[in-house]
């Protein structure tokens, strides 16, 4: 089988002296089969590391080529004139963010001035899937030129998820009536995302880091990429590694809801986006889906034997308003001490 273009890597003469996140690699196939020694990996992955390479070998001959439209349609959005992308502004569209185009400089960052260095657009699941009334959603005419491809990438991330929230929940003996996989239903109106970003070059001498260290907001992140550029800190770990591409491979990382949904047994990734050591960031593509739970999904879980209980002080949010909250902070010139931790998922940070 032929691996496309999008998982080939930029990463070749990556420097040896650099950290390497020696991740997990889960094969999906045996996760789709119920093989439980793949279901226990994907659990101590989950809990130690917060992410992990996905083998996607079972379904490539149906997800590579999708995965490579993606990508093209992707640079082919950003190609727009800037005049048409900003008439589909997300902060003026309003539907949490869900829908639209963010320009460089907008949310807070590591560059000089405190900025980000990457643009964005971002598209709505219920748009794409014809949910909530949500199918005319404001959108440029090139959406539409590929809305099969968007179709076809949503469905097999939101099918993959079942699978690794249904393993999880299993592992995590949540009672049937508290699977994970019944707040993300396929079919159901929820805030996932497909987001398309591009980094901005930089020169060497210019060191900054373009996508400020956070942790996502939503349960999992399916993310393709062939060049360098993410660093993760697992759990506990103070040292920045960086997450090499993998061909035929998506990197997916657990958010904050996951984290939430199980009392804080699973945690968040902490990740960022950077250039190499005294390289210049050249012109980076990516593109993620981001699974999040329905918008009325309280955000706890029962006691299991691996669940802790729920802190009594701790507050009872449903996924719509701790989305509220997390996207408050984004567009702050400065990240105060209090709602560090938003950004972060680290309340001890």
């Amino acid at each position: 089988m032929t691996i496309p273009n999008y998982a080939s890597s930029d990463a070749t003469d990556f420097p040896p002296d650099l950290p390497v996140a020696e991740l997990q690699t889960l094969n999906l196939g045996r996760l789709q089969a119920g093989d439980q020694d793949e279901a226990q990996r994907l659990l101590e992955a989950s809990r130690h590391d917060g992410a992990f390479y996905l083998e996607l070998a079972a379904v490539g001959s149906e997800i590579f080529p999708v995965l490579e439209s993606v990508y093209d349609f992707s640079e082919k959005i950003f190609d727009l004139p800037l005049e048409e992308k900003c008439l589909y502004d997300v902060d003026k569209l309003g539907n949490m963010k869900c829908n639209g185009y963010k320009p460089v400089g907008r949310n807070f960052g590591g560059l000089e001035g405190q900025r980000d260095g990457f643009e964005t657009y971002v598209i709505p699941k219920n748009g794409i899937l014809n949910l909530d009334n949500q199918q005319d959603f404001p959108r440029p005419k090139l959406i539409d030129q590929n809305m099969n491809t968007l179709r076809q990438f949503t469905n097999f991330v939101n099918t993959t998820s079942q699978t690794i929230f249904d393993r999880l929940s299993h592992s995590l003996e949540l009672p049937e009536s508290g699977n994970l996989k019944l707040c993300h239903r396929s079919s159901a109106p929820s805030p996932d995302i497909i987001r398309l970003l591009k980094y901005q070059p930089q020169p060497a001498e210019q060191r900054g880091v373009p996508h400020a260290a956070h942790t996502d907001m939503g349960t999992l992140t399916f993310l393709f990429t062939r060049q360098p550029g993410l660093q993760i800190q697992s759990p506990g770990d103070d040292c920045w590694k960086w997450v090499l591409p993998k061909a035929g491979h998506a990197i997916v990382n657990l958010g904050d809801g996951l984290s939430m949904l199980t009392n804080g047994y699973l945690q968040s990734c902490v990740h960022r986006v950077g250039p190499l050591p005294n390289r210049a960031m050249p012109t980076r593509y990516s593109f993620a889906y981001m699974v999040r739970p329905e918008n009325q999904t309280v955000m706890g879980a029962p006691q299991t034997r691996y669940i802790p209980a729920r802190e009594s002080d701790a507050p009872v949010l449903t996924s719509q308003e701790w989305l509220e909250k997390k996207y408050s902070v984004l567009r702050l010139d400065a990240r105060p001490t209090e709602l560090a931790w938003m950004m972060t998922g680290q309340k001890s940070a």
